[in-house]
Order: structure tokens, then sequence, then C-alpha cells
């Protein structure tokens, strides 16, 4: 950074040879033109004073001059921007180190959000890379001003001082006006901050909205915050819309008041020499008083993004599951050394000092190395453990505040045997997930103790919800760890996966998509154990995984993973489950209730103690002994069914990645792949265009400013036009100086010209840049608004096959481009485009042999820049490509650190994201570098210039053909091109790459879209509740297979029907179809005689009421998560929350239906989120309840009673019910079973089950 500002100086201090060498050019020329030299000086040796004065040598020294500024400024870019991206990496990483170290609560509990964080990321990291680059051009300016200053005081004497007085009144407004974009700026992160957030939680369950029907009411919910950002940005850039004027006013201002009161003040008259080396001068202040503001802003967004950052890097960290060490990142250039007990603590007390979010009481969020005042290690607060214990908790207390006195586990006394299977079990919301969450480090100590043994104690967690990284399928088992193939095939077959990787194009090489979107739940969660069984750690932490799986299919992975290999290993297995009939097996058994463990001992110690659950445990064990043939049978139809799912998955990206690869070859050392395989792939490549950026985007960027873009590009071309007339007129009132003028006029006519023309041009100025600010208002409104609407009416397919970090970017660092760099870089690049056209028209006006000499010059310069912009548009779209895998790779880190922290996998996340940001970072320093490349060579070509013009019109002035002030006009403009050049290309070049920000959400705002029209059926619609589906077939996407084939069925109204089948089978298909979520190419589907593709698709949804597999909440209230419309009354939603069985849990919140729900409703658990699923479904009081595997994560007690009350509440309305558990649909109806997407099935239950040859027979014996 020093070096870069003493170059920066050096690079200003050169600038100035121009201007002071044009006093003695026109002395020069006057003198050969009025003949002021008595007498041609005798022959002999020319002395130093004689050769500076001799015109013609000095013009040889603009131009070394000019060259040698050149190299300077390239090098000091060069210099800065290399700085800028080591910053930018270093936020980007410390973040992201942050992040895998932030407590769960941070996030869950509203301390932060994802999209706040990812702003930290994007938006912070850009500010502090920009204000590092510029920073040298922010201090230096005070120096170019005051010496500037100081050189017109030596050349005009007082009436420079008088102009100057100007800035003794403009610096202190442009300060006052940073000082107030500085508290918007504020207010517009935080604005900025919540609609990421809203836009992270909407793509997050964009699958919920589209089927609730509230995509609508969710994007208003955006856009308001979306407005209101605008407003403050809007306000942003009127402030600095008004600083621009100032800073294009002020020169105008200074040159008038110093010009008008020389004659007078001086008593000298104002001569060609003094007046254009002077206006020379002011000009060199036009580039660095334009800068400032800008410096000025970048500057402040900068020292903004440090404070918020030091706010995020004091949030309290996770307890962590490491026993006893924190994680600290190893990097190349730094050794790995562990911190002594001294400076560990040291640390932790400035850390807990720093804390801004921390209450005043102080709690370490780090009791596992904290619980002891001289310990680093938790291990060593007492003699070790015995050998036959794992874990031991003595006296715990947890919450996840670590601001709150109140547990959420209180008394937990527990020890888990080494070796053995210890299972929890309990009630919805008991505490099971956060006693694993204690054991993991996931909470907050506020009592007691977690001791893990001292030499068995790595930990492997698969948690209640898979959690997969977009990676392949082997990748996703092995997790970093390296490729045992003996264990891994063993493992494949435990977890009943081999069959299924067999019959993969890509074998075990098929990417799993981000968040597993082409695997069933099941199989994610067979994966997720999978990994875990690989793993060979000491412990295994199982948070009910067997609760996605058919019960066979459990009961396979119970037995011969966690039986057959983990306990035959004296592996310790945890396993959370409501799978009773696994009870018998288990060592230990924990029953939680309320927080606390209500019974703990053996299978038989729990028979006596609670013989609620062991009659639960007895009707489950009675039902799995029947038919082992049965289950095997099933499960190879099981098999091949999943494998047909599986298939239909990746047929599309078959066909699409035959195309992809050609148009991505070019790429495949910069983007990041996960897996380059053809037939593995299931995300997409980031679209790319190619080429130029098309005409097309800028029309539509200009289309997008609305009414001001016609009178903006009228006063952008006025202003230099003005400029010009000024400047000639100061020509003719110096040449009338020498008093060589015929006619001539009065002071007051020159003074009275110049003055008119100047306001003129300070007007039309003032009324370019207020044009430019509305402009730019409409156009951020407009871009985000289409591509905010057109995203969240795309189909389903979109979001599948779209990484969520891909389509967060262009809702971020693209937004932020548009919204705040845009109004820069535009004004910044017409300003000095215009100021070279005019320079080098004044050259042609002033000689005309100037244009013979420009035009070799005007050729170079064309083919330069066609050579650099063919390059470094694609530089820049390889940045804007590459930086897409960082934030795809961030928030898929987000939502897995439990996962991540439990395994101590840390590094291997923290390294993955250094590679990502080390590719971004070479792609975006060679486009720096060439940019420099270009502005070496175009300052080159404004140094010829320089010379060109200088020879030119100094040549014609000693021919008598023109004036001497008209030769300092031309030389000064010719001045202003090498210096306005520099910027030209940096403009231009960030232009260019801006305006790839455009064209990304251009093609987002053109995505096809969901067909929505349609006519609006009755308000009472339906009334009966009547489903016909006449032939219909189904598929997710054009390209796919049919999941659904030739389907009819007819569903009485009122009717309870149970649909059931094999994962992949087309239940989950079926019911997306009466939702228009995937499309029905053949057949229609009527509801009480209406076509429901003729009804409008949002009306469609929202006359229907289901609750999915996935529960989803939003970041707000009980109430708004039941009820966004706010049209039901308080009454209405708690007999919705009784029904669903969750009025004890409402009732203790803090607010009851005003309680904050945290972001993605985690700090409700798994199984409370279905029941809340379940409220909100019952508020809607439709006629069609479809129930999509709805009590998966709900023990078997609850799902009784819910059964019960569905049967009451939804007496006289249509119900389908897809069953996890084939024993739940045996009460309906009748029954339809799916096979490869046909019905095999449709009778009532008591008739196939009569039938011991029926499918369904076989799915209720598998079931037991």
């Amino acid at each position: 950074m020093l070096g870069s500002f003493f170059v920066k100086i050096l690079t200003d201090l050169l600038s100035y040879v121009g201007p002071l060498a044009l006093d003695p050019i026109v002395a020069y020329v006057t003198d050969i033109a009025y003949g002021t030299t008595k007498e041609d000086p005798l022959p002999g040796f020319v002395s130093t004073s004689d050769m500076f004065k001799n015109g013609f040598f000095l013009i040889g020294v603009i131009f070394v001059a000019t060259i040698l500024q050149t190299a300077c400024y390239q090098t000091f870019e060069y210099w800065a921007i290399v700085e800028g991206i080591h910053v930018r990496s270093a936020i980007q990483t410390t973040v992201y180190e942050k992040s895998l170290r932030l407590s769960t609560y941070a996030t869950s509990g509203g301390l932060m959000t994802m999209g706040q964080i990812t702003n930290h990321m994007s938006t912070d990291a850009m500010n502090l890379f920009s204000m590092f680059m510029w920073i040298n051009t922010l201090l230096t300016t005070p120096i170019q001003v005051i010496l500037t200053l100081f050189l017109l005081y030596l050349q005009m004497g007082t009436a420079a001082i008088l102009g100057a007085c100007v800035f003794i009144f403009v610096i202190p407004v442009q300060i006052f006006v940073g000082s107030a974009m500085s508290n918007l700026e504020k207010q517009t992160l935080e604005y900025s901050d919540q609609r990421l957030k809203d836009s992270n939680e909407v793509l997050q369950g964009i699958k919920l909205l589209k089927l609730y029907g509230w995509e609508d009411l969710f994007c208003k919910a955006i856009e308001k915050v979306r407005n209101l950002e605008l407003w403050t940005m809007f306000k942003i850039n009127s402030l600095y819309g008004f600083t621009g004027f100032l800073t294009e006013a002020t020169p105008l201002m200074v040159t008038l008041i110093s010009f008008g009161t020389y004659t007078l003040i001086e008593n000298k008259d104002l001569t060609p020499d003094v007046a254009f080396s002077s206006l020379a001068l002011f000009n060199l202040l036009g580039a660095p008083l334009f800068l400032f503001p800008i410096t000025l802003f970048l500057f402040v967004n900068g020292y903004i993004s440090t404070s918020r950052l030091q706010i995020f890097l004091a949030a309290p960290d996770v307890e962590g599951c490491t026993r006893g060490k924190k994680w600290v990142p190893e990097r190349d250039d730094v050794a790995h050394v562990e911190r002594a007990d001294n400076e560990e603590h040291a640390d932790d007390e400035t850390y807990a000092n720093a804390m801004l979010l921390a209450s005043n009481k102080q709690r370490s969020y780090g009791a596992i190395e904290d619980s002891a005042e001289s310990e680093p290690s938790l291990n060593s607060l007492s003699s070790p453990l015995a050998e036959h214990l794992a874990i031991k908790i003595t006296g715990g207390n947890f919450t996840w505040d670590s601001g709150s006195t109140l547990p959420v586990l209180s008394d937990i006394n527990m020890e888990i045997p080494a070796g053995k299977l210890t299972m929890i079990v309990g009630s919805v919301g008991s505490g099971k997930s956060s006693l694993v969450s204690a054991i993991l480090g996931e909470m907050t100590t506020l009592d007691g103790s977690v001791r893990f043994s001292s030499s068995r104690n790595s930990i492997a967690y698969a948690g209640q919800k898979a959690w997969l990284v977009n990676a392949s399928l082997k990748d996703n088992i092995l997790f970093g760890q390296t490729l045992n193939n003996r264990r891994y095939k063993k493992v494949l077959d435990a977890c009943a996966l081999k069959q299924d990787i067999d019959i993969l194009p890509g074998g075990d090489r098929t990417e799993i998509g981000e968040k597993g979107i082409n695997l069933s739940g099941g199989q994610k969660q067979r994966v997720s154990v999978a990994r875990a069984v690989y793993s060979a750690k000491d412990i295994v932490i199982l948070d009910d995984p067997l609760s996605a799986l058919d019960v066979h299919v459990g009961a396979h992975v119970f037995q011969q993973a966690l039986v057959g290999m983990l306990l035959k290993k004296k592996v310790t297995v945890i396993l959370v489950t409501h799978q009773l009939q696994f009870l018998q097996q288990a060592d230990q058994i924990l029953v939680m209730k309320n927080g606390k463990i209500a019974h703990e001992g053996t299978f038989d110690d729990i028979q006596e103690t609670e013989p609620e659950l062991y009659s639960g445990f007895k009707q489950a064990l009675a039902a799995v002994t029947e038919s082992d043939t049965d289950t095997e049978r099933e499960a190879e139809m099981e098999t091949k069914r999943e494998r047909m799912a599986l298939q239909r998955q990746i047929s599309k990206q078959k066909i699409e990645e035959e195309g992809r690869l050609k148009r991505q070859e070019s790429l495949d050392d910069f983007v990041d792949p996960i897996n380059k395989d053809d037939q593995s792939r299931l995300i997409q490549e980031e679209e790319m265009e190619r080429g130029s950026v098309k005409l097309s985007v800028y029309l539509y960027y200009l289309k997008s400013l609305g009414w001001p873009c016609v009178p903006l590009i009228v006063f952008y071309l006025i202003c230099p036009a003005f400029t010009v007339a000024t400047n000639f007129w100061l020509s003719a009132w110096s040449e009338a100086g020498l008093h060589n003028v015929s006619d001539p006029k009065p002071l007051s006519y020159y003074i009275g010209g110049y003055a008119g023309l100047s306001v003129a041009g300070i007007l039309t100025t003032f009324l370019s840049v207020m044009f430019l600010v509305v402009g730019i208002f409409y156009a951020s409104r407009t871009l985000h608004l289409s591509m905010l609407r057109n995203v969240i009416k795309a189909p389903m397919r979109f979001f599948d096959t779209t990484p969520l970090g891909r389509i967060l970017n262009r809702f971020s660092a693209d937004t932020q481009t548009i919204d705040m760099k845009l109004i820069m870089t535009i004004d910044g690049l017409v300003f000095f485009i215009l100021g070279c056209i005019a320079a080098l028209v004044v050259n042609v006006i002033v000689s005309p042999w100037f244009l013979l000499v420009i035009a070799p010059v005007s050729v170079l310069y064309y083919f330069l820049q066609k050579l650099f912009i063919t390059c470094s548009r694609e530089l820049q779209r390889l940045d804007s490509v590459t930086k897409s895998p960082i934030f795809s790779f961030f928030s898929e880190t987000l939502g897995g650190l439990p996962t991540i922290r439990a395994y101590g996998d840390q590094q291997r996340f923290y390294d993955n994201i250094m590679d990502r940001v080390t590719t971004n970072n070479t792609a975006y320093l060679y486009l720096q570098t060439m940019n420099r490349w270009l502005g070496i060579r175009l300052d080159s070509l404004g140094a010829l210039i320089v010379l060109l013009s200088a020879l030119t019109t100094v040549i014609t002035s000693v021919l008598g053909e023109i004036s001497p002030s008209d030769v300092g006009l031309a030389i000064s403009y010719a001045l202003s091109v090498s210096v306005f050049l520099n910027l030209v290309v940096r403009f231009l070049a960030d232009t260019e790459m801006q305006m790839n920000a455009v064209e990304r959400v251009k093609y987002y705002t053109s995505l096809p879209t969901e067909p929505s029209q349609g006519i609006e059926p009755p308000p009472y619609w339906p009334q009966k509740g009547e489903i016909q589906a006449q032939n219909i077939s189904v598929r997710y996407a054009q390209e796919l297979d049919p999941v659904i084939k030739n389907v009819n069925i007819n569903i009485p109204a009122g009717q309870k029907v149970g649909i059931c089948g094999r994962t992949g089978s087309g239940k989950s298909s079926l019911t997306l179809a009466l939702f228009r979520i995937i499309d029905t190419y053949e057949g229609h589907i009527l509801i009480d005689g209406e076509n429901i593709s003729q009804v409008p698709l949002t009306t469609l949804r929202r006359r229907l009421a289901i609750i999915p597999q996935d529960p989803v909440l939003f970041n707000g209230t009980v109430r708004y998560n039941l009820d966004p419309d706010q049209e039901k009354t308080d009454q209405e939603l708690w007999d919705s929350i009784e029904i669903a069985q969750l009025k004890d849990v409402v009732t203790q919140l803090e607010g009851a239906l005003d309680a904050s729900v945290s972001e993605g409703g985690e700090n409700f658990s798994v199984g409370q989120r279905q029941l809340f699923c379940l409220a909100r479904a019952f508020l809607r009081k439709s006629r069609i309840l479809i129930m999509d595997e709805a009590t998966a994560s709900i023990d078997q007690r609850t799902d009784q009673i819910l059964q019960k009350v569905v049967a009451t509440a939804f007496g006289d309305r249509t119900v389908l019910t897809i069953a996890h558990r084939v024993a739940t649909i045996l009460d309906s109806d009748s029954i339809i079973v799916l096979s490869d997407g046909t019905i095999v099935e449709h009778d009532t239950p008591e008739n196939l089950l009569a039938d011991e040859n029926s499918l369904f027979s076989s799915l209720v014996r598998s079931d037991e």
C-alpha cells in the first residue's frame, strides 16, 4: 500500500509537466508570431535557459513526461488492485471461517440471517475491495488540489486565491454530504440484508409457496423492503449527483472568478500564455475533483462494512464438538500451533469484551473449553472416564440463547456406554434432538459438563433432515476420507444403495443435486447414514434417520448397518427414533419428557416404568414378525422402483449435457464442476454468453431507465459544447490581451460572455446529473422487479437444477452493481469520453492538419480497443461464473454446519472455499492485468496525441496560420486527453464488466414461467370435492420420461383415499399434478367438473390444501406462519393449533401467537414444524386436503391422535393421504396402489386385504 501511494504521488507530479511547459510554449509562438525578438541569435552553444524557452524542445519534454506518467500510473493501478484482491479474499475466507464456528443460536435465534451473512461475503467484501483500490486516490486528491492552487497563485497571483475560495465552500459541503451518505448507506445495507433474507427464505421454501399459491404474497413482502431500499438509495444517489454537480461546476466557477478578477487585481491584461497555462492547471483539477466524491463514497461504504463485519466476527461461537479444542484454520503460509493456556484465555477475554451482540451478563459460548479456568481441555476437568463409558453428562443444564438463564434441557445426568447402542425416544418436542445437540456442543452449557472418552471420541452424525452436498454420490459417502473399496462396498450393501448405484450411467459418480433434489427422502437418509457408517468414527449419532425410510428398509439398515457393521466393531451408537420395534435391541434407553430425561435404563427397566411406551413397542413388534419372505420380495420391488425414479431424474441431464459441454470446453480450468463426467451431472453449468455484450442488453438497460433517458442524453451532449464554447471565448479574450485585435472590446464584454457560457454549462451539468439519478432509480426498480417476479413464477424444475447460491448471486452482487455502481461508472465514462472528443474537435478546429496525423492514431486505437474488449468481456464473464460457486458452496455450508462440525471437517471445507476463491481471483486478476495492458498502450497513444497536437499547432502558428491563443487552447485540451484516456480505459472496462450484471439479470427476466392465466371459477369452487383424472400422463419436464402414465381415477366427494406404493412409484407426483406443479401433458384433471388446466394457477392452488412432506416455516411470528394473509381470527388460529396438538407448545411461548419463529423454523423441532404445517392446512378449510407423508417425523402416539382428528375435522371433505406408514390408511374409504407411475389396484382396504395376492396386502405385511 505504501509503495503504491508513493507511485501515485510520482504520477501526479509528472502530470504537472505539461501545464507548466505550456506557458513557455505559448510565449515562444507569441514571440515568433508578433516579432518581439530583436535579432537572430549568434551561432554557438545553446544555454540551458534558451533550451527551456524553445517550444519544440518543451514539446519533447512533455512527451517523455507523459510516457513516464503512463508507466507510473499503470503500476500504481496494478498494485492497488492486487491489494484490493488480497483484502477481498481475506474478508471472504474470514467470514467463511467465522461461519464454521458460528453458534447455532446466532442464526436460529434471529441474531443474524442467512441473507445478512451472504451480504458479508458479497457486498461487504466488495466494498472493502473498492475502498482499498481507491484509498490512495482519496489521500492524494488534497495534495493535488493544494499543489495546483499554489502553482495557480504563482501564475495568476491573488486572482487565483480568490478563485480558490470556492473550494472553501465546496469541500465542507462535500464532507457534510459524505456524512449524510454514510448514514443513509447504513440504512440501505440494513434493507439489503432484510431483502436478501426474505429472498433466501422464499427460494428455500419455493415449493411450499407454490403449493399454497403464496408466491405473490411473499413477493410483495420482498417488494416492500425493496422499495424502502430503493428510496434510501435514491437519496444517496441524489447526494452523489449533487456532489458530482459541485465537482463539475467548481472548475467553471473558479476559472470565472480567477479570470474575471485577474485584470482588475493584477493590473495586467490576460494573455494567452497566462490564460492557457492556468486553464491547463484548472483542467488538472477536474479529474481529482470528479473522483473525490466517488472515492469518499467508497471509503464510507468500506468503513460501514468494516463496522458490520466487526459485529459479525464478534458474534458468539459454538461450543463445538472437538472435545476441548477450538478449531483454527491451517493456512499454507502459517504454521498451526496450539495456543498455550494463558494465550487461550487471554484471547477469550478479549473476545468476550468485543462481543457486541451479547447481553450485559456475559456467558462464555464455549463451555467445553472454558468450563475450567485453568484447563484448556474438557477431559482434564477430573479423572478420565472409565473405559466402559464414551460420553458422560453431569448436572447438565443447556439452552440455545447464551443470554438466557432458562434451560431448554435441565438436570441432564447420563452415561453413554462405549461400544453399545443407546436409544433416545420421546414425543414431539420432548427434547430428543436438543439432547443430541448438547452432546455435539451446539447448545450453550449453563451448568454441568459434557465429557468424552479421552481415547475414543471422534464423532459421525446423521441429522434428522439429511444434509447432502452438491457432489457425487460417492463423495457424499466418503465425505473427504480416502477410499477403502472393501468397506465402501459393505456400506453400500448395508444401506441398500448398491443396486441404486449400479443402474446409474455415472455409477456412484452420479451428481447429487443441491440438497439432494434428485433423490427421494428415504434415499437421502440412506446416503446420510452410509456416510456415518463409512466414517469409522468412534461415536455415531443418528437423529431419527429411520423416519424417512419404509419399515422394511429401516429394518434392513438397522440390522445390517447399525448392528452388523457398527456395534459389531464396538462403535458407540446413539439413535434417536420413533421406531419402537427396535427398542428391545438397545443396550440403554433414554426417555425424554419436557426437556428432561424422564427414565434411563435397559428395556426391562422401561417395561416397568413406561407401560405406554412398552405397549407401543408390542404393537410394532407384533406387526414386524410377519412374512420375511414378502419383505424381501418387496425390497426388491422397492429397489427397482427407486432405480426407475433415479433414471427419470437424470435423463434430462444426459440430453442437455451434450450441447452444454461443447459451449463449456474452454471453462474446464476455471469453472468448478463437481464431476466432469457427462452422464453424472445434474446441476447445469451457469449460463455464460459469448462475444460482446449484445446491443440488445444496452438497449434493454436504456429502456429500463424510463422517460429520463432522452433528456439525459440531450444534456450530456450539450454540457461539453458549453465548455468548449467557454474556452474558445477565453481564447478570444486572451488574444485581445495582446492588443493585436482590430476591433477591441471592453473587459466587461469578455467577462459577461464568459460568465454567461459558464453558468449555462453549470445548469446543464446539474440537469444531466439529476436526470441520471432519476433514470438509475427507475432502472434499479424495473430490473429487480422484473427478475423477482419472473424467478418466483419459474417452474419447479428451474429451482431443482439451479443452485440457490447462483440465484442469490443475481439478487445480491449483480443487483448491488446495478444499484450503486452503474451510476458512477456511466457518469464517469460519459464525462471522460466527451472530454476526449471535445479535445479532438478543438484541435481539428484550431488546426485542420491535426486531422491528417490523428487518423492513423485513431485506426490504431480502434484495433487496440477491439482486441482488448474481446478478451475483457470473456474474462469478466468468467469472473462472474467463477463467483457463483463461492456463494453456492457458502449457502450449502450454512445448511450443514452441525454435520460439518460433528465430523470435525471444518478444515476440508475451509480449504474448499479457499480453492474456489483462488479460482475466482485468478480470473479477476487476469481481467485486471488485461486492463493494465490496454491502459499502458492507450496512455502511450495519449502521449502521442499530445506530441502531434503540439507539433501541428506550433508549426502552423510559426507559419502564421493561427494565433498563439489557439496554440494554448489546443495543447491544453490535448494535455487533458492524456489524463482522460487513463480514466476512459478504466471506466470503459468497468462499464463493460458492470453491464455483464445487467446481462445476467436480463437472462433471469426472460426465464420461462408457469402458465398462470385462466378463467376464474365460481367463488365457492370447489363445493363438493369430487376429483376425476381422465387418462392423464405427467412428467417433470418435456425432455423427461413420464412419471404418471395413462391414469384414470374417479374420487367421489368427501371420500377418504389412501395412496400407497414404494418410493418412486409416483405417489407425490400424482398429488403435484393436482396443483399443476408438474406438467400434465396428456389427459385432464377435473375438480367438481372444472378442468384445472383452465383455472388460473394461483386460484387453483389457493382452493386446495396440502400438508407437504418437507415442513417449512418462515421467519416471523406464529401468526404470520399460519395466516400470512391475515384473514383469520385469533379463535380460528387457536382452534387449528389445538387440532394440530400444539396448544401447549404455543401457550408456553413468549407472545403466544406473536412469538417469534426463526429463519427456517429452526427454533422448533422437525416434528413440531410438521404439526404447524398441519395447523396451516386446517385453517384453509378447503374441500380437498392432501397429506403427503405428513406425519413422518411424528411419534406414533401423536400420529394416532392426528388421524382421529383428521377423520373428525375433515369428515365431510375429500382427503388424499400419501401413506408413509401403510397402517395409517387402513381406515380409508378406498386405497389407490401405484407402481411405476400406473394404478395397479384401486378398491376398499377390506377387499384388497381379502386378496392375499394383492400388492396392497404385501405392502401391509412388509410395513408390519
